[in-house]
């Protein structure tokens, strides 16, 4: 599920060159998270409580603020990217957990 580019950035020739790069890289994050939720509902049966599904100790490390700032990314940007990706991957879960445990 990696992104393999057909073209380096500098060596796109076009716009249509760009969009379409970007374009497979976008595809790529998104099927990417959608593997991410599959481990996000499969945690959910190790966790005892909706407690430990919310797992607020655990929030704040998964904001990949400083694997940002070392790819030269804005640290503050994909933090708050990533806290309401997480805020949404802890909400679905609690539907996940809840409905598990009827």
């Amino acid at each position: 599920m990696t992104y393999k580019p057909t073209q380096a950035p500098n060596k796109c020739e076009n716009m249509n060159h760009i969009r379409a790069e970007i374009d497979q890289i976008d595809h790529s994050i998104i099927k990417l998270f959608a593997t991410r939720f599959e481990y996000v509902k499969a945690a959910s049966k190790f966790k005892k409580n909706t407690t430990d599904v919310q797992a607020k100790e655990r929030f704040d490390s998964m904001l990949r603020k400083q694997w940002s700032n070392e790819l030269g990314l804005n640290g503050e940007v994909i933090k708050d990217l990533y806290a309401n990706l997480v805020r949404y991957f802890i909400d679905e879960e609690l539907k996940y957990f809840k409905n598990k445990n009827k």
